[in-house]
C-alpha cells in the first residue's frame, strides 16, 4: 500500500521524493519547470500551479500532457486571469481548482467556458454559499456549453447512476489511504485543511475512524441517506455543523441521475419499436 500512496509535496522538495508517485505543487512556474526536469514525469500524477503569474506560459512547453491543476486562491478577483490561461490546454489537460467562497460562481462559470474542468473546494460552507453552490449545481445540469466535468458533482452524479458509492474524501483526494499532502515544513498530513493537526491514531483509517466516530456519536449521519458517499467530509472540522444544505446538493444529484435512468429507458423503448 505505501508505494501505491501518492505524495502532494512542494517542488522544493522533488529530491526527497524521488521514485514515490507525486503531485508537485508551487507558485512559480520557474520552480515547476525545474522540478519537472530534475523528475521521471511518468511518477508525477499532476502538477499544481498555487498562483497564476505572467510567466505561466513557461508551462506550455514544459513536460507536455503531464496533467496540470490552476488553483484560484481568492476566484472572485483571479477569475478574469483564466483568459491568458487558456492556451495551457494546448499542451496539458488542465482542471481549476476552486474554492467556494464567495463568489466563485463567476470563476466556474468563466472557466467551463473556456473548456477548463473544474474542481471545487469545499469547507463548510453557510447558507450564503450553498445558495451559490445550488446555482452552480443547476448550471451544471443544465447550462448549453458545459462540456468539462464540474467536480464533485460529476463523479457523485455518476455514483448514483451506476449504483456505485464513492467516498467524496476520494473525490477531494483527502483520503489518507491514497493521498498524503506533506506541508512546507515537511509535515505528512492529509490536505491543506488538516495542517497542523495531530493523528495520535495515524493517518491511514482516518477516514474510517471519523465515519464510526459521527455515527456512534448518532451526529446527523447516523441515518443519512448520503453516507456511503459523503463519509462524513463535511463534519470537519465542526462536527456540529449542519448538512441540510448539502443533502440537498445530494438529493439534486440523486434525482438527476434517476431522471437520466429514466430517459435512456425511454429511448430504449422506442428504440425496440
Amino acid at each position: 500500500m505505501q508505494n501505491s500512496l501518492v505524495y502532494n509535496i512542494p517542488a522544493s522538495m522533488i529530491d526527497s521524493f524521488q521514485g514515490r508517485n507525486l503531485i508537485v505543487r508551487s507558485s512559480s512556474p520557474n520552480q515547476i519547470v525545474y522540478s519537472l526536469w530534475r523528475s521521471d514525469l511518468s511518477n508525477v500524477r499532476f502538477v499544481q500551479l498555487l498562483s497564476t503569474p505572467p510567466e505561466s506560459a513557461l508551462l506550455e512547453g514544459s513536460a507536455e500532457s503531464v496533467p496540470l491543476e490552476i488553483v484560484l486562491e481568492d476566484p472572485a478577483t483571479q477569475f478574469h486571469k483564466l483568459y491568458s490561461l487558456a492556451n495551457l490546454l494546448d499542451s496539458h489537460p488542465v482542471r481549476v481548482a476552486i474554492p467556494v467562497v464567495t463568489g466563485f460562481g463567476k470563476a466556474v462559470k468563466l472557466a467551463v467556458s473556456l473548456n477548463f474542468s473544474v474542481k471545487l473546494q469545499f469547507g463548510q460552507p453557510d447558507q450564503a454559499l450553498l445558495n451559490e453552490v445550488e446555482a452552480i449545481l443547476d448550471f451544471y445540469l443544465h447550462g448549453s456549453y458545459v462540456r468539462q466535468p464540474i467536480e464533485f458533482f460529476q463523479t457523485i452524479l455518476r455514483s448514483f447512476y451506476t449504483d456505485e458509492p464513492i467516498s467524496l474524501w476520494e473525490v477531494a483526494e483527502e483520503d489518507p489511504k491514497q493521498v498524503r499532502y506533506i506541508t512546507d515544513d515537511g509535515e505528512e498530513t492529509i490536505s491543506n485543511r488538516f495542517a497542523g493537526v495531530k493523528f495520535d491514531e495515524g493517518l491511514t483509517d482516518f477516514v474510517k475512524r471519523f465515519g464510526q466516530e459521527l455515527i456512534s456519536e448518532r451526529r446527523e449521519c447516523h441515518n443519512c441517506e448520503f453516507f456511503t458517499r459523503c463519509g462524513g467530509y463535511f463534519k470537519w472540522p465542526d462536527k456540529n455543523y449542519s448538512c441540510e444544505g448539502i443533502k440537498r446538493v445530494f438529493r439534486t444529484l440523486a434525482n438527476a441521475s434517476s431522471d437520466m435512468s429514466s430517459d435512456l429507458k425511454s429511448y430504449e423503448t422506442l428504440e425496440l419499436h
